[in-house]
């Protein structure tokens, strides 16, 4: 049997033979769950501070391969001004030396360190001023130098311009293949960290140091207000009550509207350490009153039982969703039918799940992933303004969470932690401890 075919056959085998096999929701080993800038746009001049979510299981007694469990993990974190890709695994195509050269060419002075440290959190300036990085994103002026990953060059002869870089265009904005007609209101920069736990020999074969990578976007228009980080004030048990009272909201029906694929978080999660809740400030007031009782950090709330559905809802206030201005050039804008959208869009959020025992979705195969986009506002919609749909927010806040039987799952206690995202570079996160029935 050839030998692909044969580890083919054996990874089949091992998936049908283990039900936790490809559950990204299962926590179970050291992982990065993600990363948060604040604040998350800095302007020129201006810092924000990078955080990693990272997840160590429960320190085990100390053995030959782990004698200290309990130690710190290794940081290593770096950043990159020119675009990454998975195909060459965020590669950064530009050393030190030329990005001195290259900023200096630009008239910047003295660039900063590509390098930011081995700290646990680390500390990113925002070098560029917005209008640069506006012209870089259209394609209007090219780098100075090919940097290794070739110049994007203004045309004079009235040809299509083009740019190397990825930003980010307003809600509705359709340029085609024309970044010259476009009107860009963020550029990415590559955040990289690398995490080595305290017992690497409990990570897979090949994934030490664990990485991750995450996008800043930084501004491209001082004139726009800045992205702020979600709001998430806690994860609460809404049913079953243990006095038998009906929660406000039974988090059973999983909303339709599921989270996409990555939107500038925290990517290939492999990573390790302590891990609390994160709450960054899109909105100061709190939501509305949740019937049940919060989970905290000790699992001092009532049990919960094995083998039955138990609703959850997260406390996120509607306005952790931003209104998304719109340069001032864009106050109508159209789809590329021509309709008219509107003058605001909302941000989407999107949220991710994790779980240390048990399964996720009234049927156990759903409810990893949930999100909540708004609509665009609307004088006839509910909220203030139009367009916020309380009820799909509730839906997408809500989730299931079944604890498996004893003999599956021995621990008297087991970890949430829900992780939201919105389409700026915001993140945020929370954590709770659930205790569980010592039966069946």
């Amino acid at each position: 049997m050839p030998k692909t075919t044969f580890l083919l056959a054996a990874l089949a085998l091992l998936g049908c033979g283990n039900r936790n096999f490809n559950r990204p929701d299962l926590l179970n080993e050291p992982r990065i769950l993600a990363i948060q800038a604040e604040p998350p746009q800095p302007t020129i001049g201006a810092s924000t501070t990078l955080h990693a979510l990272v997840y160590q299981p429960p320190a085990a007694a100390p053995t030959a391969d782990c004698p200290n469990p309990g130690a710190a993990a290794q940081y290593q974190w770096s950043w990159c001004p020119l675009p990454t890709s998975a195909s060459d695994n965020y590669a950064c195509h530009i050393a030190q030396v030329e990005f001195d050269q290259m900023y200096a060419a630009l008239g910047l002075g003295s660039a900063p360190l590509l390098d930011l440290g081995t700290n646990e959190t680390a500390t990113f300036t925002n070098p560029f001023p917005a209008a640069l990085l506006y012209s870089l994103c259209r394609g209007d002026i090219g780098l100075p130098l090919s940097a290794g990953a070739g110049p994007a060059a203004s045309t004079p002869d009235g040809g299509e311009q083009s740019s190397i870089f990825k930003c980010d265009l307003p809600s509705g904005e359709n340029t085609g293949t024309k970044p010259a007609d476009s009107h860009p209101i963020g550029f990415l920069v590559t955040i990289s960290l690398s995490v080595t736990p305290p017992c690497p020999s409990s990570l897979p074969a090949g994934f030490s140091p664990m990485t991750a990578i995450f996008t800043v976007h930084l501004p491209t228009n001082d004139a726009l207000p800045g992205n702020l980080n979600p709001v998430m004030n806690g994860i609460y048990v809404t049913s079953p009550l243990p006095d038998g009272g009906a929660p406000s909201y039974d988090a059973a029906v999983i909303p339709q509207d599921s989270a996409t694929a990555d939107d500038g978080g925290a990517s290939q999660a492999d990573g390790a350490a302590a891990t609390t809740g994160v709450a960054g400030a899109d909105a100061s007031a709190p939501s509305s009153p949740i019937v049940g009782w919060e989970l905290d950090e000790q699992g001092s709330g009532p049990l919960l039982p094995r083998q039955k559905h138990v609703s959850i809802q997260l406390d996120v206030p509607d306005s952790s969703s931003e209104r998304l201005s719109q340069p001032g050039s864009l106050d109508d804008v159209f789809d590329s039918n021509g309709n008219l959208l509107g003058t605001m869009q909302f941000e989407r959020l999107n949220f991710a799940w994790f779980i240390e025992a048990g399964d996720l979705g009234s049927d156990g195969n759903g409810g990893r992933a949930t999100g909540f986009l708004p609509d665009i506002s609307d004088p006839s919609g509910p909220g203030p303004d139009g367009g916020v749909d309380t009820t799909l927010l509730q839906r997408a806040l809500g989730n299931t969470w079944t604890l498996p039987f004893v003999k599956d799952y021995a621990p008297t206690t087991a970890r949430m932690i829900v992780v939201v995202r919105d389409s700026r570079g915001g993140v945020a996160w929370t954590s709770g401890v659930a205790s569980l029935e010592n039966q069946p």
